[in-house]
C-alpha cells in the first residue's frame, strides 16, 4: 500500500517530534550521574550557562539575533525559567536523589494531563475522553508507585522522592501554560535563548555558593559527560528538533509524543544504571501512554482545541521543552 503524500510529508516533522521527546527523556538518567559527584546548583549552572552561548550562536544564525521584547515579556520569560528550569530541575535532581530514574521517568509522563488540568482551569473545554485520558495517566503514576515501589537499597526514601519529582512536572506543565503566550511574541530559538539566560542568571548565586571549597578536580568525568550531554543535546538540539516538527504538526498532536519521555527514561535507565524494570513498570507505561493519546486526540478536536480565555487569541501555540 502505497503512503499518501500529505502523510509522507508529515514523517519528517513527526519524526523530529519523537525524537526530540526521546532525548529529553534520557535526561532523568544523565541527572543520576551529577548527584553525589557536583553540587546540584553548581551543574545546573554549568549545564544552562554552555546551552546559551550555544544558543546564543545559533539565535544568530537562524533568527539575526535576540530581538528587544516588552518588559512584560521579560516577566513571563523570567517566569518561564523559574518554574521550568529552575524548579523543575531542582524538584527532579533532589527527588532522584530518593528514588530511581525509571519511576521518575514514568512520573514525568504526566505532564501533558497536568497541562490539560491547568489549561481547564484557565478556561479551557475538556472532552470525557480527555478527562478519561487525565484519570489513566495519574492512574499509571499511581500504580507504578504502589506496585513497583524500589527497596531501600536503590531508593533511600522512594515515596518523598516520587513526591518531588512530580512537584518538578506542575513546573513543568507551569512553563508550557505560560509558553502558550510567550510564542505569540517571540521565534522559538530566541525564547529558549532568553529562558536559559534567566534560568543561568537565577542558578548564579546558588552556584557561587556551592562553589564556595568544592574541589572541581574530584568530579569524575562520567560526571563532566553528564552535563556535557545535558547542555547540548537536551537543552538545544531537542529544542531544535521539537520546534522544527511543532513548525508543522498542530500542538495537540505532538503533545502526544512526550510519551516518548518514560520510555526512554526507563530503557536508558535500565541500560545505564542497571535498574531493574518489572510488570508493574510496563503497565505503568501502557497506561500513562494511553492516556496522553486520550488527552492529545481529544484536544485535538473542534470543542477542546481552544486556547483558555486569559491569551484566547487568533494564534495560540505551547512552547514545551526541557
Amino acid at each position: 500500500m502505497l503512503t499518501p503524500p500529505a502523510a509522507t510529508s508529515r514523517l519528517p516533522a513527526l519524526a523530529c517530534l519523537a525524537t526530540g521527546m526521546g532525548i529529553v527523556g534520557t535526561s532523568v538518567t544523565a541527572n543520576k550521574y551529577l548527584i553525589g559527584h557536583i553540587p546540584i546548583m553548581l551543574a545546573m549552572e554549568i549545564r544552562f550557562l554552555l546551552a546559551a552561548l550555544v544558543l546564543l550562536i545559533v539565535v544568530r544564525l537562524v533568527e539575526s539575533g535576540l530581538p528587544r521584547i516588552s518588559l512584560r515579556l521579560h516577566i513571563i520569560l523570567a517566569a518561564q525559567a523559574l518554574a521550568g528550569v529552575v524548579a523543575f530541575n531542582i524538584l527532579l535532581l533532589v527527588g532522584l536523589d530518593m528514588t530511581t530514574a525509571t519511576i521518575s521517568g514514568i512520573i514525568t509522563a504526566a505532564t501533558p494531563a497536568l497541562i490539560a488540568i491547568m489549561s481547564f482551569l484557565l478556561g479551557d473545554r475538556l472532552s470525557p475522553v480527555a478527562w478519561l485520558g487525565v484519570a489513566l495517566t495519574i492512574g499509571g503514576v499511581v500504580l507504578v508507585n504502589l506496585l513497583a515501589s524500589p527497596s531501600e537499597e536503590i531508593a533511600r526514601r522512594p515515596i518523598l522522592g516520587a513526591t518531588l519529582v512530580f512537584l518538578a512536572v506542575v513546573g513543568e506543565a507551569a512553563y508550557t501554560i505560560l509558553g502558550r503566550h510567550v510564542t505569540r511574541s517571540i521565534k522559538p530559538f530566541a525564547t529558549a535563548t532568553w529562558i536559559c539566560l534567566y534560568g543561568a542568571a537565577m542558578f548564579l548565586p546558588l552556584a557561587l555558593h556551592d562553589l564556595n571549597g568544592f574541589p572541581l578536580g574530584s568530579v569524575p568525568i562520567s560526571t563532566w559527560i553528564a552535563i556535557l550531554y545535558l547542555a547540548i543535546f537536551v537543552t538545544v538540539i531537542a529544542f531544535v528538533l521539537w520546534f522544527t516538527g511543532l513548525a508543522s504538526i498542530p500542538a495537540s498532536t505532538a503533545g502526544a509524543f512526550t510519551g516518548m519521555i518514560p520510555i526512554t527514561a526507563v530503557i536508558s535507565a535500565a541500560l545505564l544504571l542497571d535498574e531493574p524494570v518489572g510488570v508493574a513498570h510496563l503497565v505503568g507505561i501502557t497506561c500513562v501512554l494511553g492516556g496522553i493519546i486520550l488527552v492529545a486526540r481529544a484536544r485535538s478536536t473542534p470543542e477542546t482545541a481552544r486556547p483558555p480565555v486569559l491569551w484566547r487569541t487568533r494564534r495560540s501555540v505551547p512552547n514545551q521543552v526541557n
